[in-house]
């Protein structure tokens, strides 16, 4: 079986078998020009597409695309799983401004979908970009503590390699990010390295993609 419903704020929900599927925005809008992703897109082809991408996929007055940074909550018989944290709130990111000292109301909109910080037993990051890992932790009295308190977190242990020695090389210049959003969770004893084909649970496996990571 497979079901959706839709919700106000660009929430929501799919049942497939067993499992829920829940969709928690932390922001959309439009946000870059549909040639920018595509440079090889012919306008002609994109403007014969105008009336289903306009305006749910394309803002008609910019052109731009609508972009959604989210998380998926994923519900099992047995577990509960937050997919990626987004960019999070009170984050330090100069060089991505997109990101930078935010305060979406995201928490709010997993509450609204029905869950506490306290309900995920495992966050997943698919991967370690900055708009993957961001509430992995909040800011709490002036400490980055981990944001779901009960959960495992969920890294693949060969990106995790990479990072942990390309953070320490001259030619990474980005924002700190593993600072306040990978490494509190690695002092916390909440990080787990799993294999790119780790199984979660009885309806749940990762089956690994490369290519946007390394």
């Amino acid at each position: 079986m497979l079901a959706a419903d839709g919700m106000e704020g660009g929430m929501q929900k799919w049942q497939i078998g067993e499992v829920e599927i829940h969709r928690v925005v932390e922001f959309e809008q439009p946000l870059v020009d549909p040639f920018v992703l595509f440079p090889g897109a012919d306008a002609a082809a994109l403007e014969a597409h105008t009336s289903w991408l306009e305006p749910r996929l394309r803002d008609p007055d910019t052109g731009q695309l609508i972009i959604a940074f989210h998380s998926f909550v994923v519900r099992t018989p047995r577990h509960t799983i937050l997919v990626d944290t987004c960019g999070g709130n009170d984050k330090h990111r100069p060089q991505k401004t997109r990101y930078h000292q935010r305060n979406w109301p995201y928490l709010e909109n997993l509450a609204a979908a029905g869950f506490s910080p306290e309900d995920i037993d495992f966050v997943l990051c698919t991967h370690l970009h900055v708009d993957h890992v961001g509430w992995n932790t909040r800011l709490i009295d002036g400490r980055w503590v981990p944001t779901f308190p009960n959960a495992k977190y969920l890294f693949a242990r060969k990106e995790w390699e990479f990072w942990e020695a390309e953070y320490k090389t001259e030619g990474f210049t980005d924002d700190p990010y593993y600072e306040d959003s990978i490494l509190p969770i690695i002092a916390d004893g909440r990080a787990v390295l799993v294999d790119s084909d780790h199984t979660i649970d009885d309806w749940v496996r990762l089956d690994p993609s490369p290519g946007h990571t390394p």
